[in-house]
């Protein structure tokens, strides 16, 4: 669960990748039973759908892990954290009151305790692609969700050299189409001239590469 909200903060603008039970059953089961093989493949069948959406969801998680690097599993282990600490509140799961429902500041509580630094960081990165690399420019998107008027500052990197920087800014209306909270985020990038190794396009100040931006060399495109 805590990959999925931490994927679905990056990709919808969720502040807190956390979840409270507001709806568990008190006190233990009575008379529980081991279920049979028949019915628990009887179950299975009839959820197969479910198994396979899970099992493809877990898939797209664990590619994004792999793209995302040590942003996103610093971030994860935060996420980690903070949970169990809530799942440890004193029965947070009773409706204080009939009319207002759960008292959300018990959990917002534990969560203040913490430095969100990694999950912040994670966030913007998140927000961010490169689209394509042609005629010497490198053109994409960022959007820092936490201050989306602001511009993100960019750089384009050889190994560890930075040979080229910029910053967000430029009109994209079809990243605020697809739910972004900015219409400004596009980048162009001017590469130098006689660039013949692979580059790689980052976040100023951070290791990770944009989305889709593993090395890339002039004239390759994102179809």
């Amino acid at each position: 669960m805590s990959e999925f909200l931490l994927r679905l903060a990056g990709m919808s603008g969720l502040k807190w990748p956390f979840y409270f039970e507001t709806n568990r059953t008190r006190g233990t089961p009575q008379g529980s039973a081991q279920l049979s093989e028949t019915t628990r493949q009887k179950f299975t069948e009839d959820n197969s759908l479910d198994y396979e959406i899970f099992r493809e969801a877990r898939q797209m998680i664990e590619k994004h892990a792999n793209e995302s690097g040590r942003i996103f599993s610093n971030a994860l282990d935060l996420v980690r954290v903070i949970q169990a600490e809530i799942n440890q509140l004193d029965n947070p799961y009773v409706h204080s009151s009939t009319v207002f429902g759960f008292d959300e500041a018990l959990v917002a509580n534990v969560v203040r305790r913490f430095d969100l630094a990694p999950i912040d960081e994670y966030l913007q990165f998140a927000q961010s692609f490169v689209d394509a690399v042609h005629d010497g420019v490198v053109s994409g998107w960022a959007v820092n969700l936490s201050r989306p008027e602001q511009s993100v500052p960019l750089e384009v990197r050889v190994g560890p050299k930075v040979i080229a920087s910029g910053w967000s800014g430029e009109h994209r209306p079809d990243v605020a189409n697809a739910g972004y909270p900015s219409s400004h985020a596009g980048f162009s990038i001017p590469l130098p001239a006689g660039i013949s190794d692979g580059f790689q396009v980052t976040i100023a100040n951070s290791p990770e590469s944009l989305h889709n931006a593993g090395i890339w060399r002039q004239g390759w495109h994102c179809a």
